[in-house]
């Protein structure tokens, strides 16, 4: 591993660790897993947010007042984190700082966090059903993160470390509207 990527690896860790400290002083450890994700995905996909916190002319207090308003309302020791990596440059570490709270996270919780997706809220007895199966394959206990989306339909999407499963009303359609226009 070069020298450059083991540096990378050794700041991410240290700022994953630093906001999983703080979290679990609070007790919002899984709070701050879904926190995390969100500014992770909104730097990410802005493109021109990415380059306006990475862009060294522009003063460091400033970088930090764009941050914290467009992160308002989240976790202050989430933004505080945040804010230090935007201090230090460090914005194309952010994906693996968030890796890497994820994984202490679910280490600190003894479970894996799965993000389940449906139209409506879960009823007591599919959540004990999708949670059990989950258990038995993962071989671990699981925890769910319950989003509802009616842009789906119907159906749900699963989705943890990267792997997705959707068995989505919208997912089935487009793979019927791809397969009969492969056809034509």
């Amino acid at each position: 591993m070069s020298t450059d990527r083991t540096l990378a690896k050794a700041a991410s860790q240290v700022y994953a660790a630093n906001l999983l400290e703080a979290s679990k002083a609070k007790g919002n450890i899984l709070e701050i897993t879904a926190e995390m994700e969100q500014i992770f995905s909104t730097v990410i996909g802005n493109v021109d947010l990415r380059n306006t916190l990475s862009d060294h002319a522009i003063p460091v207090t400033t970088r930090q007042s764009i941050a914290s308003e467009v992160f308002a309302g989240y976790d202050e020791v989430l933004l505080a984190v945040f804010s230090v990596i935007v201090q230090r440059n460090d914005i194309m570490l952010l994906s693996r700082v968030a890796e890497a709270y994820l994984e202490l996270a679910e280490q600190a919780l003894g479970a894996i966090i799965i993000d389940v997706t449906t139209v409506v809220s879960l009823d007591d007895d599919l959540r004990r059903i999708i949670k059990d199966k989950y258990a038995a394959q993962l071989g671990s206990d699981v925890i769910l993160r319950e989003h509802v989306d009616k842009g789906i339909l119907g159906g749900i999407i699963l989705s943890t470390h990267g792997r997705r499963i959707d068995a989505s009303v919208v997912s089935q359609l487009e793979n019927a509207r791809v397969t009969l226009s492969k056809r034509n």
